[in-house]
């Protein structure tokens, strides 16, 4: 049998989780019928298959998927799963670039001269892309789930602890995978990732879609209009600059 909130395995007369400390058989229903999922299970089931069947329930599925993911469990294994899928996903991306920069002009630089000097750049991207990308993860998931958990306490939306937030942050990090679709694949991965990051947290923390949505939209939009009002600064700025300007007699 396995652990009803970590869904680590446990036997049949073993009163609490070795893993999470849970008392089994005092299980609370909001955590029962939780079990491992198969990137987590991936001895049993395989690791291709554990990370294929993990995507395929997360993206297509995410209700259940989340319903019966653990809250708890421990992070090595979800930041695992959010390190390969997320570096495919970039990888594909910036390969894409360097296949098709005469298709994408506004993503690779303009100044290179030469297809030598062009496949020179792109390598030396895609190395330093490759390095610095993984623990451009790690920070992300940390700092993303911190800001969602904290939003989640304001509201009173955690009904279980950090685990569950970060857990469901790693997990929604599958949707990069949609970086290896060209053109339209960075926006329908951005779009997924939140449409996945509400739907888990509402799962995991037996909160209301509200309270869920307005957890992830709320970051997101206090960006956007920052980004709006800093814009709007800039260009008043350099309105007043150009209005004083021509004012000035010339000498």
């Amino acid at each position: 049998m396995f652990c009803p909130q970590c869904g680590r395995e446990v036997s049949a007369d073993q009163p609490f989780c070795h893993g999470c400390g849970v008392n089994i058989r005092d299980a609370s229903p909001a955590v029962e019928g939780r079990t491992r999922t198969p990137w987590e299970d991936r001895s049993t089931v395989g690791g291709l298959r554990g990370i294929m069947e993990t995507l395929k329930g997360s993206l297509f599925a995410p209700g259940n998927f989340f319903k019966n993911m653990p809250v708890t469990g421990g992070l090595t294994d979800p930041i695992v799963y959010a390190l390969i899928t997320g570096m495919v996903g970039i990888m594909a991306f910036y390969l894409w670039q360097t296949l098709l920069h005469d298709a994408l002009p506004v993503m690779m630089p303009h100044d290179i001269k030469g297809p030598a000097a062009f496949d020179a750049l792109s390598g030396i991207h895609i190395a330093v892309i490759a390095f610095a990308a993984p623990f451009s993860i790690i920070l992300n998931l940390f700092i993303w789930s911190g800001l969602l958990h904290l939003l989640l306490l304001l509201v009173q939306g955690a009904k279980n602890g950090f685990e569950a937030t970060f857990r469901v942050a790693a997990y929604s990090y599958g949707a990069n995978i949609f970086l290896a679709v060209p053109f339209c694949g960075w926006p329908l991965a951005i779009v997924w990732s939140i449409v996945l990051v509400i739907i888990g947290l509402k799962e995991s923390h037996g909160t209301t879609g509200g309270k869920s949505a307005f957890v992830v939209l709320f970051p997101l939009i206090m960006c956007c209009a920052a980004a709006v009002l800093f814009s709007v600064l800039i260009l008043g700025t350099v309105a007043a600059s150009l209005g004083t300007m021509t004012n000035q007699p010339w000498k």
